[in-house]
C-alpha cells in the first residue's frame, strides 16, 4: 500500500507496541475478565491452527476499564504465561477507555505496525472474542475465501451462537439470530450495499484495508458495526457462509445494545423491535431511484421523486446542502455519483431511516 498513507496511520494512531513481525496472519482477541472462557477458545484455535495454510499469530489483548479491579486481568496474564504455543502473544492494556473497540484497535494496530507498507498488503487479521469458539476449518476457509476474492478488503464469517444454558435462553438466542438474519436478508432484497452481519467475533480484514479505512473504531459498543461500515464504503467484501464461529449465548451486561440486551429483553417477555416490511419497500424505492441515470446530478429532482416519509428523513439529514458539496467533489458520471451517494447514505443512515419509517424514531 501507499507508504505515506501507512506511516500517517501509524502516527495518528500513536502505535507504541509491535507484535507478530514474523507472521502475515493474526487473530486478535480482547479479553476482559475472561479467564474462565479463554481456555476453551484457545483450545479451539489450536485445533484450527493445525489446518491453517499459513502460521497465525494469536494476539490476546488483556484489558479492564479504568477503575475496574485489576485482579481478573492479572489472573488472565498468569494463565497465558502457562499456556504457551507458537505465535501466542499477550498485550496488557490496563485501565483503558473506549471499551472493546479500544482493545481490538490496540491488538490490530500492534500487528500492522510490526510490518511495513509493502508487507502489510499480504497480511490478514481475524477478529474474535474470548468467549467464542471456532471450527477446525476457521483459518483454512477464510484464507481460501480471500484467495478466491483478491479484490476484497474484508469478509464476514458464518456464525451460530452456542446453546443457551437454559431452554428459555436457548429459545431467546435462536430468536435473536433469526432477527439478525432477517435484517440482513431484508437489506439485501432492498439492494443495500450494507447487507452484511456486523459481529465482532465473525469477520476478517486485510491489513492494508484495515489501515485504509482508518482502523478499528473506539467505542464502548458497536465498534464492529462502525468499522465494517467504513470498510464497505471503499472496499469490496464477501461472505464465508460456512458456520465457523460460535459466540457465547451468555447474558453479558457490558454493552448497551447487542446480544446481551436483546436476550434480556426476550427473557423478560418483550419483543424485539422488528422493522416493518413496508419500511424496506421505501428503502428499496430510494435505492432504486438513485440508479436512475442523471438524477443524482439534481438533489431537488431526486428528492421530489421519493415518498414523502423518505423526503422528510433526507431533509432532517440535510441531504440537499450536503449533496451539493459532495457533487462538487465527485466526477460527473453515474457510477461515481452512486458510489458517493452510498458513502453518504451509509449503514447508520439506513438503520435510522428504517426505524423512522417503522415509527421508532431515528434508531439511536
Amino acid at each position: 500500500m501507499n507508504a505515506h498513507v501507512f506511516e500517517k496511520y501509524l502516527r495518528r494512531s500513536g502505535v507504541n507496541t509491535r507484535l507478530g513481525a514474523d507472521f502475515l496472519r493474526a487473530v486478535v482477541i480482547p479479553a476482559c475478565d475472561e479467564v474462565e472462557e479463554l481456555p476453551r477458545t484457545l483450545d479451539a484455535l489450536e485445533a484450527a491452527l493445525e489446518r491453517a495454510p499459513r502460521p497465525v499469530a494469536v494476539i490476546v489483548v488483556v484489558n479492564h476499564p479504568a477503575g475496574a479491579p485489576e485482579r481478573p486481568s492479572l489472573d488472565t496474564l498468569k494463565y497465558l504465561q502457562t499456556r504457551k504455543f507458537p505465535g501466542l502473544f499477550a498485550l496488557y492494556a490496563p485501565g483503558i477507555t473506549g471499551g472493546v473497540g479500544r482493545a481490538r484497535k490496540l491488538g490490530m494496530d500492534a500487528f500492522v505496525a510490526a510490518h511495513d507498507a509493502e508487507s502489510v498488503d499480504d497480511t490478514l487479521i481475524w477478529s474474535l472474542d474470548a468467549d467464542t469458539r471456532v471450527e477446525k476449518d476457521y483459518f483454512k476457509n477464510v484464507e481460501a475465501g480471500f484467495a478466491a476474492h483478491p479484490e476484497a478488503g474484508f469478509c464476514t464469517v458464518g456464525f451460530r451462537h452456542e446453546p443457551g444454558a437454559t431452554p428459555e435462553l436457548e429459545r431467546a438466542i435462536r430468536e435473536y439470530e433469526a432477527y439478525l438474519r432477517d435484517y440482513v436478508e431484508d437489506l439485501r432484497r432492498a439492494g443495500s450495499p450494507y447487507a452484511f452481519f456486523s459481529i465482532g467475533s465473525a469477520f476478517a480484514v486485510r491489513g492494508a484495508a484495515y489501515v485504509r479505512t482508518g482502523g478499528m473504531k473506539v467505542r464502548n459498543a458497536g465498534e464492529d458495526f462502525y468499522f465494517l461500515q467504513e470498510c464497505a464504503k471503499c472496499e469490496k467484501f464477501f461472505e464465508v457462509d460456512a458456520v465457523l464461529t460460535h459466540p457465547s449465548a451468555r447474558l453479558s451486561g457490558r454493552n448497551t445494545f447487542g446480544t446481551g440486551p436483546a436476550l434480556r429483553k426476550l427473557l423478560a417477555g418483550k419483543p424485539l423491535n422488528r422493522i416493518a416490511p413496508a419500511a424496506y419497500d421505501d428503502l428499496k424505492f430510494l435505492l432504486d431511484a438513485a440508479k436512475s441515470p442523471g438524477i443524482l446530478a439534481d438533489p431537488e429532482k431526486f428528492t421530489a421523486a421519493l415518498p414523502p416519509v423518505v423526503q422528510k428523513f433526507l431533509g432532517s439529514a440535510r441531504f440537499g446542502e450536503n449533496w451539493k458539496r459532495i457533487l462538487a467533489n465527485t466526477p460527473p458520471d453515474q457510477t461515481a455519483r452512486e458510489r458517493a451517494f452510498h458513502r453518504w447514505f451509509d449503514g447508520l443512515k439506513t438503520l435510522r431511516l428504517l426505524h423512522q419509517l417503522s415509527g421508532g424514531g431515528d434508531g439511536d
